[in-house]
């Protein structure tokens, strides 16, 4: 993950977890989702998926998503969700999210979602608004 990735802290809960004592697999892309929705937030002060779809009238619905498991997570410490856009192409974006408890990686994922026009899921480029934001704070994102 690059120097200016968004770090995003999450309470792993008892709810969390199955009968292992561990993260319940089904919640940690769960938990990479939300991450990336507080890096939208923080990214465009405030504006989330929710007002995308509802006030914007676009979103961004995933297309892939994979995951690798490196670790348990458990309910023994904070989990630090390190949330970067490894690309960023004319109609989607990837997002990298890494994982960490205790300083140590739980999961490397990727995930690639398409902007489309809210209600027909139609592909549109990515918006201005959007666009620049990302170009602005990621560089390595100029230069694929």
């Amino acid at each position: 993950m690059g120097d200016d990735a968004f770090i995003w802290r999450r309470r792993v809960g008892f709810g969390d977890c199955d009968p292992a004592r561990i993260a319940y697999t089904g919640r940690i892309p769960d938990f990479a989702l939300e991450a990336i929705d507080a890096f939208w937030e923080d990214l465009l002060d405030g504006d989330n998926w929710f007002r995308m779809n509802v006030d914007q009238g676009f979103g961004c619905p995933f297309v892939h998503m994979e995951m690798d498991f490196k670790v348990p997570i458990t309910p023994r410490a904070p989990l630090f969700c390190h949330v970067e856009p490894a690309r960023l192409g004319t109609t989607s974006i990837t997002f990298r999210v890494v994982g960490m408890q205790d300083g140590h990686p739980c999961f490397i994922a990727s995930f690639v979602a398409v902007f489309v026009v809210a209600g027909d899921l139609r592909k549109i480029p990515v918006p201005d608004h959007i666009r620049a934001p990302l170009l602005e704070r990621y560089a390595h994102l100029r230069h694929p």
